[in-house]
């Protein structure tokens, strides 16, 4: 039985924001963590990969919502923490900003993207999921910097 707080079961120590803060984090981790295991999920049964690539793809929209999208009062932005923040690597914010894109149109709803016909299929590579971990974690680092 670990004693640590889980994001689950939040620590009644801990504000709203610093569990808001918490979510991020544990985001990015996994991010980073999935990233490498994609797309071929070596070793992971069907459904396990299944539910990577989504953990995967939904974590980045969060984080793209969060970081540099923003999606209004009744969510958390990075602007709630660092009310002058923006993230200043262009490319990278414009690429989770077509991740959050994917992410949606993929996995998060059932659009008509998402049963495109077969010959349209472009699958993910190892490299996009490489890059989008980096610029997670290239953007969440300078929000960190800037947190107040």
């Amino acid at each position: 039985m670990t004693t640590e707080p889980s994001l689950y079961r939040p620590d009644a120590q801990l504000t709203a924001e610093k569990r808001a803060l918490a979510f991020i984090a544990f985001a990015v981790e996994q991010i980073e963590d999935l990233a490498p295991l994609l797309p071929e999920g070596v070793g992971l049964s069907g459904p396990v990969r299944a539910a990577a690539i989504e953990s995967f793809w939904v974590n980045t929209r969060l984080l793209a919502e969060f970081l540099v999208q923003g999606t209004g009062s009744r969510d958390w932005q990075a602007r709630d923490f660092a009310p002058d923040w923006t993230a200043t690597n262009e490319e990278a914010k414009t690429r989770l900003s077509e991740a959050w894109v994917t992410a949606s149109r993929h996995v998060m709803h059932l659009s008509k993207d998402r049963t495109p016909e077969l010959d349209a299929i472009e699958p993910v590579s190892a490299e996009l999921y490489r890059q989008v971990a980096e610029d997670c974690r290239e953007v969440y680092d300078e929000f960190l910097a800037n947190v107040q």
